[in-house]
């Protein structure tokens, strides 16, 4: 009876034992999910403009060349690879791989001074990026043929040089005065005929002179100050655009559904602020 009641007792300990460790396992599955399933990749995108080595200009918009080299060579020993657009497509549609920690790199506007330190840099260091431009500046200054690194855009003929590094994008053709309307955002009032006739007109523009220039099609559209809504997506994917890039904050989980690729979040890359910092951010690294 003795030895019958141990065993009892030891089976009873064993199976509490057992359903504590199983409960353990259960409570640790509702807290520790995995983020990503097989087909899904996390994407952080970086955003970035005007690039100066003048203290005086930097700000919200324009850091300096040695900020824009700390945040890549970071990047680089974080074990990140820059894609592009085109990159991010062959994976949603074509099921092609994205590197193990993928990151986008974008400069948007297209001022002359990413052709003058962000261009070089990158290429030091084998780094692609995408560069969306707004097609009526990069007309201009194509024609008065001008190149400063204050106010200029940049040229055709340097998006076509720089087309090692740097994949153009359509940033619109003349959409960024503020006014009554805010970016391509449907004003009040105004008739919805009128608005998709002016979207689409825009945004052919800036295609028209990107492709006449024997650069290749842009198939991400970049909403100038982020305003997007339902109407301009539903007339961007009919235009063919596969692709938006908003300026929500946030890192994307991309999949193969061709949907996740529109509105895309990016950090604003601001001057002030550690490469360490900003990137912890932008990263969501703990």
């Amino acid at each position: 009876m003795r030895l019958g009641f141990r065993h009892t007792a030891f089976q009873a300990v064993c199976t509490v034992l057992v359903l504590c460790f199983a409960l353990g396992l259960l409570q640790r599955a509702d807290t520790v999910q995995p983020v990503f399933g097989e087909d899904s990749v996390r994407v952080p995108i970086l955003m970035y403009h005007s690039i100066l080595k003048d203290s005086a200009r930097q700000g919200k918009y324009v850091i300096s060349p040695a900020v824009l080299a700390a945040d890549l060579d970071a990047l680089q020993a974080k074990g990140y690879t820059a894609i592009t657009v085109s990159d991010l497509l062959a994976y949603v549609q074509d099921g092609a791989d994205l590197p193990e920690k993928p990151v986008m790199i974008t400069f948007d506007d297209g001022y002359y001074n990413n052709y003058i330190y962000a261009y070089p840099l990158l290429k030091q260091r084998g780094m692609k990026a995408v560069v969306s431009i707004i097609g009526s500046q990069t007309a201009l200054f194509t024609d008065n043929g001008e190149e400063n690194a204050y106010w200029s855009h940049l040229r055709l003929d340097r998006l076509r040089e720089m087309q090692d590094v740097f994949e153009v994008q359509n940033h619109s053709w003349n959409l960024h005065e503020y006014g009554e309307r805010r970016g391509c955002l449907r004003r009040r009032g105004e008739d919805e005929t009128r608005y998709e006739t002016l979207l689409r007109e825009d945004t052919e523009q800036t295609q028209t002179l990107i492709t006449d220039a024997g650069l290749p099609a842009p198939t991400c559209y970049t909403y100038p100050f982020g305003a997007c809504s339902k109407e301009s997506e539903t007339l961007l994917k009919s235009m063919g655009f596969r692709c938006t890039l908003g300026c929500e904050e946030r890192v994307n989980t991309v999949t193969r559904n061709p949907d996740c690729l529109f509105e895309l979040g990016r950090f604003n890359r601001p001057a002030g602020q550690s490469t360490e910092s900003f990137l912890h951010r932008a990263l969501g690294e703990d």
